[in-house]
């Protein structure tokens, strides 16, 4: 599904998208030439149209949770406003029967399969629940993760294993492999006849380092083995479609790099899988094949629920391989030149097909809670310290509406730092 018809079934249309456009450069693109992603004078006045963001600090820490553009700020507070006035009588008159069923179709034209196999949570983390705990894991069966999983993750199915007994098996995926069929061999090695799951995240949170996700599936499909895929990063920063990982479980938010408001994620099933999957929220009522048996949580924060059509659209325009080209040149250009700094190591593997945004980095001799704390008590930089399995590195994570003004100054910081 290209972007033509995807702006098509949002109402929109090529000829009518000048809202990216500044200067003659649009983002209006079907694919990213190289130059556009270096673009720095087309960039900071995208930035500025676009964005709103305090001048107080550079915000190096975008992985948490992203800055909404403007449009979906704007339409966040309208929708707010809505709610509250039109209250009860709008959400039991038209908001499940007009609104959710169009919210859906943005999100499957955006994730590239059906609105029947998509489930909006509240994040990430209850998406993972859901699949986790509705899996019919029994007593001995054997689930392989790696130790840079999400911790909520990890700690669910700890969870299950001192509930039924199931098997947890950690594999340790090296920082910096030598290529994806590294990483491929490491799970494929693992696997048992007694394995049942494989929890893989797809662009780890701690590093951004991308797995090899279908490959990774692949090999479990053909083994009869089912794979649960952490997306929680790689939605909307990497191109890729849902049915690209080959995986019948996915989970995802949508407050991070599709840049909706905070408490929404969203959860995939392969629409013959859904019977597999038991409710962990009580439902006795919704047959046994529809994905909203496993939504039974009560009422949604519905105006941000609502906004995601709007964030849809901002996605849309921009384009994932502009918005993943400039990502990725921004993370190449400041650890290209960070790895050079002595004492400094970059703990992210830097080849394309391995990174995009996300990068860490440690300086011999000095904390990772001193770093953070010296970039941004005297550089105004913020950034944020991750825990390794072995290790404690510091997360740099920039936008769309970050500059190389504010990588330079990061790399200022981290050079005043090495020499003090």
């Amino acid at each position: 599904m290209n972007r033509r018809h995807l702006l098509k079934t949002m109402g929109l249309s090529l000829a009518t998208t000048p809202l990216l456009s500044v200067e003659g450069f649009a983002l209006d693109l079907l694919f990213a030439e190289e130059g556009h992603a270096s673009d720095e004078k087309f960039w900071k006045k995208f930035a500025k149209q676009h964005y709103n963001v305090s001048s107080d600090f550079i915000n190096l820490e975008n992985g948490y949770f992203g800055v909404q553009p403007n449009s979906v700020l704007k339409a966040y507070q309208a929708n707010i406003e809505k709610v509250n006035a039109y209250s009860s009588k709008f959400m039991r008159q038209e908001f499940y029967q007009k609104n959710y069923p169009e919210i859906k179709q943005a999100l499957a034209d955006v994730s590239g399969v059906l609105p029947e196999e998509l489930l909006i949570t509240r994040n990430a983390t209850e998406a993972l629940n859901i699949l986790i705990q509705g899996l019919d894991l029994k007593k001995g069966d054997e689930v392989i993760l790696q130790h840079h999983d999400y911790h909520s993750m990890s700690e669910t199915v700890r969870m299950l294993e001192n509930k039924i007994g199931i098997t947890l098996k950690f594999v340790d995926v090296p920082l910096a492999p030598k290529n994806h069929q590294e990483i491929i061999d490491i799970y494929t090695d693992a696997i048992t006849n007694k394995t049942r799951c494989i929890l893989v995240t797809h662009l780890t949170h701690l590093t951004g380092q991308i797995m090899p996700v279908k490959e990774i599936s692949t090999i479990a499909r053909s083994k009869g083995i089912d794979v649960i895929v952490d997306a929680a990063h790689s939605f909307a920063q990497i191109d890729y479609r849902f049915q690209d990982l080959n995986a019948d479980f996915i989970g995802v938010n949508l407050h991070k790099w599709f840049g909706n408001p905070l408490g929404a994620g969203l959860m995939y099933v392969k629409k013959e899988r859904i019977k597999d999957i038991r409710p962990l929220y009580g439902d006795s009522k919704k047959a046994i094949d529809d994905i909203d048996k496993l939504g039974h949580y009560g009422t949604p924060a519905t105006p941000i629920v609502m906004t995601i059509t709007e964030a849809a659209k901002f996605h849309v325009m921009v384009g994932i391989l502009p918005k993943e080209a400039r990502l990725r040149y921004l993370k190449e250009y400041w650890t290209q030149r960070a790895k050079n700094i002595d004492r400094v190591s970059i703990t992210t593997p830097l080849d394309a097909q391995q990174s995009c945004a996300l990068a860490s980095f440690k300086v011999e001799g000095v904390t990772a809670k001193d770093v953070v704390k010296k970039l941004d008590d005297k550089f105004r930089v913020f950034t944020v310290i991750r825990k390794l399995h072995d290790d404690t590195v510091v997360r740099v994570t920039p936008n769309l509406y970050n500059s190389t003004d504010d990588l330079d100054r990061l790399l200022e910081g981290i050079e005043a730092i090495t020499k003090s």
